[in-house]
């Protein structure tokens, strides 16, 4: 009985500080995949063993995979307490036959459901990319097959003496069509986007949104309450991420609720070497802020704390050329081994504007 009581204390403490609300429900970690295949670049793939590895520690901890779907109208319908605790979605992007050849099946082992992300006029190279014929039959076995653009392009580049009307008819073009393409082999599907590359920009953002969509980067992090419907962080989970010993942590991880960045937009000019970011919070009753750490790469952030729910960072060595990102994470002081998690990508144009696949 005064374990009872003692439980019966604490959770209604945690559920009157707002620790319990913060803590509990209300996140998704998305995984990201690409090449699944022992041949493929290591950057991009994980082996079949590696997705059966971690299918399984999926299905054997008590994580709830659950479709996109789900998870997409728990957040549209402000439903996310809804999500089951240690929710998860898994996505593959591109459509590479391997994930025909190799993913499937072991999905189809464990029934689990996915998401492709698919980029139409790509398809046509069956050695290197499924059909529509492969995507039909993923999509009856509960596969969801949704829009990656026309040709994996960088969206937000602009052409040569590209004015900003033009940039935005090409783009939208481009999606509309990737879209057109989808419905008429699979049946109309959900406006879901995952952003080539992982790049995005406020413009490209606003462009999505006022066309529908719901869009997905390749930034690391959860998907929590605050987070923008067309910026929805996804953990890379091939490569150097494959390893279960770090995709752990990052499957327990919740989403810092962040309401205001600065900057907001993540391209930089090439003399933009030390961008120095500003985040807000709602609040940060669960997060234990003196122990929040950020990085940029293998560099360690130190950040500096403006008020209760206000930080910023800022880097000693200038990013590179290309896509980089700050990794923010602190400890929850409810959920012992859990921590809240914020990634902001930033890409350093060169002189003419261009930077690395």
């Amino acid at each position: 009985m005064r374990f009872f009581k003692h439980a019966l204390y604490t959770t209604l403490l945690l559920a009157s500080t707002g620790l319990m609300s913060l803590s509990a429900a209300a996140n998704v970690v998305i995984l990201q995949y690409h090449h699944v295949s022992e041949t493929t670049p290591r950057v991009t793939s994980v082996t079949p063993e590696e997705l059966r590895q971690h299918m399984r520690y999926l299905t054997e901890n008590d994580f709830k995979v659950i479709p996109l779907t789900q998870a997409v109208d728990a957040f549209q319908n402000d439903n996310a307490d809804s999500l089951p605790d240690k929710a998860v979605v898994i996505t593959f992007d591109d459509g590479y036959q391997n994930v025909f050849d190799y993913a499937a099946p072991i999905l189809k082992e464990f029934n689990l459901p996915y998401t492709v992300f698919v980029n139409p006029r790509l398809l046509a190279n069956h050695d290197f990319y499924m059909g529509w014929d492969e995507l039909r039959q993923l999509q009856q076995q509960g596969a969801l097959i949704v829009n990656h653009s026309q040709s994996h392009q960088h969206l937000i580049r602009r052409l040569a003496d590209e004015n900003e009307q033009q940039w935005q008819q090409r783009v939208s073009d481009d999606i509309r069509s990737a879209q057109q393409a989808i419905d008429d082999a699979l049946g109309q599907q959900p406006k879901y986007f995952a952003y080539p590359y992982g790049e995005y920009s406020p413009a490209l953002e606003t462009l999505l949104q006022e066309m529908g969509y719901v869009a997905f980067g390749q930034h690391s992090g959860p998907w929590g309450k605050y987070t923008p419907l067309t910026a929805i962080p996804r953990f890379p989970a091939s490569g150097r991420y494959a390893s279960l010993d770090t995709l752990k942590t990052k499957l327990l991880s919740l989403a810092m609720p962040v309401t205001e960045v600065k900057p907001e937009q993540s391209l930089l000019a090439p003399d933009q070497v030390k961008p120095e970011l500003q985040v807000t919070l709602a609040n940060s009753d669960d997060m234990r802020n003196s122990q929040l750490q950020c990085f940029a790469g293998a560099e360690v952030l130190a950040p500096t704390w403006l008020s209760a729910t206000q930080f910023t960072v800022k880097p000693r060595e200038a990013l590179g050329i290309g896509r980089s990102r700050y990794n923010c994470t602190a400890p929850s002081e409810s959920q012992a081994g859990r921590y809240y998690w914020y990634s902001k990508p930033f890409i350093r144009t060169d002189s003419k504007g261009n930077w690395p696949d």
